[in-house]
């Protein structure tokens, strides 16, 4: 079974909006560079943002996740242009309804990660958890919280939240 994480509209605005800063900005650190008044070994070092942005904005793309596939042994969570990350169903100790991500008061906190370029990855602070990974692409949607007995648990945001947790529950 296939659950597709279409991006949400909120998430796409952020897309959006953080791909026109990064434009509008990336010539800035370059043509401070060029000025004369900039000594060389400086120079560089101020040219360097206009290289680090778009690289990590792109792998921040690459690194999004796109669906999740529940397999005969393993679910699996697809990225756009990254290795899938594969959780083996015995590993797998509860799972359950997890939080609703929200803008603001919603109990999930992120503490290193993506917070809106295309979805929501990275480490993630879950009141009453603890410390999750997170795979999730739109806010105000349900998400299932998958409980791991040697790992992190995860927070998966699909599409059809419910029947995630329902095709889930009947495996574990």
């Amino acid at each position: 079974m296939r659950f597709p994480m279409t991006v949400g509209a909120s998430v796409r605005w952020i897309t959006i909006a953080a791909l026109a800063i990064g434009a509008l900005t990336f010539p800035i650190p370059i043509f401070v560079a060029m000025q004369p008044s900039v000594p060389e070994p400086i120079a560089w070092l101020s040219a360097l943002p206009s290289f680090i942005v778009p690289l990590v904005m792109l792998l921040t793309v690459l690194w999004s996740p796109r669906a999740v596939r529940l397999e005969a042994d393993a679910l699996v969570v697809e990225r756009r242009g990254w290795s899938e990350l594969r959780i083996p169903l015995s590993d797998v100790s509860a799972v359950a309804p997890g939080p609703e991500l929200k803008a603001f008061g919603s109990g999930v906190t992120r503490i290193a990660g993506n917070g809106g370029l295309m979805g929501f990855t990275g480490i993630y602070r879950v009141s009453g958890v603890g410390l999750v990974r997170c795979w999730a692409t739109r806010l105000g949607s349900p998400t299932v919280l998958v409980t791991r007995k040697s790992e992190r648990p995860v927070l998966l945001g699909v599409d059809d939240g419910p029947g995630l947790l329902q095709a889930l529950s009947a495996r574990v």
